[in-house]
């Protein structure tokens, strides 16, 4: 089993699992133990909840793990309720490493909500996108949401990636081929009216899990926006329709989305910058909103 598959299985499966069938096993002997389990579980549900990858096991459970365990924890009380308050002579020995670790928990998930919102001026772009549901793999202003945000250029980066009937990125957990994977060929629009003034093809597509970091950006498109540029990048390769130079309006196709460049799997990386001009690596990272909404992980969108 492929290390990331197993990261995922355990923090979105297993652990969640864990939480829920511990508010049932074994009953605690009063009810400050199980408040301390709630607490625990409750940390626990709300981090991951915030920084999974929930398109590659569906969107929904991001919605029904919350749930199901607000359910479970409610019902589970009718165990302990006739049980005395606290049954320890010590307390921080009985609950001290159970309430640190939900505070702990707690406290990541609080920074990972931190990475809802900016503080700079954010540019309106059009969604890059036609009909059909997709999700937001990598997004938002902090690194626990958003693992471009390191990088000046790329702090408000997105990877996209479509999303099936199931709300699933693909047919499988991880599968081996591109076409698997719903947001691959899918065209690519331009987000906005401007000029193109750097485009680059012919780079193959990666196999999955492979990645070509000579060419981080893989086949690509850079639009002017304005002030601001963007790149738009991983296409598939031969798909690029403007050349550089070039005036695009809004909504007109660029490209289809591949896996050149360094990508592991078919997704469109976009981002926007000031400076830098042709560099995407060398301007300062802007926030990009779409209809006023700054899309984060774990975000959804359905063009109708």
């Amino acid at each position: 089993m492929q290390i990331p598959l197993l990261i995922l299985l355990t923090t979105q499966v297993l652990l969640p699992g864990f939480f829920l069938l511990w508010l049932w096993m074994p009953r605690p002997a009063d009810r400050l133990g199980w408040a301390m389990r709630v607490l625990y579980g409750s940390g626990y549900i709300a981090f991951i909840s915030v920084v999974g990858r929930w398109d590659f096991l569906s969107t929904t459970l991001s919605l029904a793990l919350p749930a199901l365990f607000a359910v479970s924890a409610a019902l589970s009380y009718f165990r302990v309720r006739q049980r005395p308050w606290n049954a320890s002579p010590s307390v921080a020995r009985a609950h001290g490493f159970t309430a640190a670790m939900a505070v702990f928990f707690l406290a990541l998930a609080a920074r990972a909500l931190s990475g809802y919102g900016y503080q700079e001026t954010a540019v309106e772009l059009a969604f890059p996108f036609a009909a059909g549901s997709y999700y937001i793999g990598q997004g938002g202003s902090t690194s626990s949401i958003n693992h471009h945000h390191a990088d000046q250029s790329q702090r408000f980066a997105l990877d996209i990636v479509g999303l099936n009937g199931i709300g699933t990125r693909a047919s499988g957990l991880m599968p081996t081929e591109l076409t698997d994977y719903v947001i691959y060929d899918r065209e690519v629009k331009s987000p906005c009216t401007g000029v193109a003034i750097s485009t680059h093809d012919g780079i193959d597509d990666n196999r999955i899990f492979q990645t070509n970091t000579d060419e981080p950006a893989g086949n690509h498109v850079i639009l002017a926006c304005g002030t601001v540029r963007v790149l738009l990048a991983h296409f598939r390769k031969g798909s690029i329709a403007v050349t550089g130079g070039s005036i695009v309006s809004e909504g007109q196709t660029l490209g289809r989305v591949g896996n050149s460049g360094n990508s592991s799997e078919p997704h469109l990386h976009m981002h926007a910058y000031l400076g830098g001009t042709v560099d995407y690596n060398a301007g300062q990272g802007v926030p990009m909103t779409f209809d006023g909404r700054f899309l984060v992980r774990g975000s959804t969108v359905t063009i109708p």
